[in-house]
């Protein structure tokens, strides 16, 4: 595109108008037209020109791309409102890439049966044969369930809810205990994971709950299995929670001698009503119609062999009877099922135990093993049975220092708790 400007020029001689012809078609189309110039007059001429001659304009060249911004640095100071919302996401996904979810227990809980399964290769095939008899039938899916794993930490936060309440309670000296130790704060603590481990882990059914008195003296005799006193726990579990009449009685316990000496659990077994397993002791508690427990076998029953399960050893001199003869308290023998698998004791290593202190030392397919969490029991079904009593009264206070009536009667005892363990044994369909 071309224009045409006709310039006239002042001068001496009369001269022809000139023609320009200028080439605008190389302009940039953005380029914004040049303002009109002023007329200029020279003072060396008298001519002037009505519109200056200009020259052709070269074309501007195109501006060069600006260069990529460099990067901004995560941590500026002055971030821009853009960096600043990547920089926030970046950090949320990062939580959540650390964050546990629920989705990988599943996972986890598969490598821990992968360690499982690493240790148990290492045994010989007959205590492999064993541990498979012993686990068959067991659906562990059920026990990989996020909302179960939930269900503990529900229990967990409330504990911990309850340590801080019951540490205020202590620093105001708000609390009272019984001559034996027995601390209610303490119970009340221990109870939610206690009904736990009866309702939710084991599974707990009870029977012949209206043979245990409401109120008044009473002696329970229980068979004892399980390494550890669990077996008490639950049965003071199923009277204060499911006696037909709601009374809440608590069981005193009597244990092993050996319990004192360990420095966590002998404070506890004090605190939630346990008893050193001393005649004097349960004298004195039934005299005061308390609800005794006694566990005859002693360390020949919570340290047996998985192999001698559910075999009840001999009730000692029978001064249980002996007890219960010189009080007037009535004998309910009680028979408990499942307590011999949670910790399936494959051998006892008396070299490590007499090096320790302890009376045993259990061997089973996961401790010690997996250190820790071979502590954990497995969540056998439990079956607890509380037999009619057996009365003492016709024999009277003096029949205790008669043999005969002792060992009679501590046999009677023992023949219903093993009666009743084998039906119940027969009645069962899975350890689990």
């Amino acid at each position: 595109m071309s224009e045409s400007i006709e310039i006239e020029v002042a001068g001496s001689a009369p001269t022809p108008p000139v023609s320009v012809e200028i080439d605008v078609s190389h302009a940039p189309a953005e380029a914004e037209p040049t303002p009109a110039q002023p007329n200029k007059r020279r003072s060396r001429k008298r001519a002037s020109a009505e519109v200056p001659v200009q020259p052709n304009p070269e074309p501007e060249p195109s501006p060069a791309p600006p260069p990529p911004p460099h990067p901004a640095s995560a941590w500026s100071t002055q971030p821009s409102e853009d960096l600043f919302e990547v920089e926030l996401e970046v950090r949320n996904r990062a939580a959540q890439a650390e964050a546990p979810s629920s989705s990988s227990l599943g996972d986890i809980a598969a490598g821990l049966l992968s360690l499982v399964g690493e240790n148990m290769r290492r045994m010989t095939e007959e205590q492999v044969g064993k541990v498979n008899e012993m686990l068959g039938g067991t659906d562990l899916r059920d026990y990989l369930d996020p909302d179960f794993w939930k269900g503990i930490g529900m229990v967990l936060q409330y504990q911990v809810q309850e340590q801080v309440d019951f540490i205020k309670r202590r620093a105001r000296g708000e609390y009272t205990i019984d001559p034996y130790g027995l601390d209610p704060d303490i119970i009340e603590i221990v109870r939610p994971f206690v009904s736990f481990m009866y309702h939710t882990w084991w599974r707990v059914q009870a029977q012949g709950l209206e043979n245990v008195p409401a109120q008044g003296r009473a002696l329970l005799v229980a068979n004892h299995s399980g390494v550890l006193p669990w077996d008490g726990a639950m049965i003071a579990s199923a009277v204060a929670s499911e006696h037909p009449l709601q009374v809440g009685r608590v069981v005193r316990s009597l244990h092993l001698h050996w319990f004192t000496t360990l420095p966590f659990i002998a404070p506890a077994l004090a605190a939630t009503g346990q008893v050193p397993g001393l005649p004097e002791n349960a004298v004195r508690l039934l005299e005061n119609d308390e609800l005794v427990c006694v566990f005859p076998e002693g360390i020949k029953g919570v340290g047996k062999l998985y192999k001698d399960r559910y075999k009840l050893a001999r009730f000692g001199r029978g001064g249980f009877i002996q007890v219960a003869l010189r009080t007037g308290a009535p004998i309910v023998p009680v028979a408990v099922v499942g307590a011999e698998e949670i910790y399936p004791m494959l051998h006892n290593a008396e070299s490590i135990a007499k090096m320790l202190g302890f009376p045993y030392f259990p061997i089973t397919p996961f401790f010690p093993w997996l250190g820790l969490l071979g502590t954990i029991p497995l969540p056998t079904r439990w079956n607890i049975t509380f037999c009619p009593p057996i009365s003492t009264e016709e024999y009277g206070p003096r029949a205790a220092d008669d043999p005969l009536t002792v060992l009679s009667l501590a046999e009677r005892v023992r023949d219903t708790i093993q009666e009743t363990i084998n039906t119940r044994l027969a009645e069962r369909t899975s350890i689990f």
